[in-house]
């Protein structure tokens, strides 16, 4: 995994696990991210991302520097088929 990039086990506000992936400075590239969760644990994964104008970012959790993630796994949207 690059230098600067962390990547994290957790849990959402709902309880769904996630996999959380910040990088210290500069922006991520789509192959920094998969490589980061690949590495991490390789699965399918969504993703979540701060699609946000400057004026909104108020409402939003401020995140210092860097980027940072949340990737889900897929298979925690799809309710099996009976």
């Amino acid at each position: 995994m690059k230098k600067g990039i962390e990547v994290r086990s957790d849990y959402d506000r709902s309880g769904k696990h996630c996999l959380r992936i910040s990088k210290a400075k500069g922006k991520f590239s789509l192959d920094e991210i998969i490589d980061a969760a690949r590495e991490y644990e390789e699965d399918i994964y969504v993703i979540a991302i701060k699609a946000v104008s400057e004026e909104n970012s108020s409402y939003f959790p401020e995140i210092d520097n860097g980027d940072f993630v949340t990737l889900y796994r897929a298979t925690d949207f799809f309710e099996k088929g009976e």
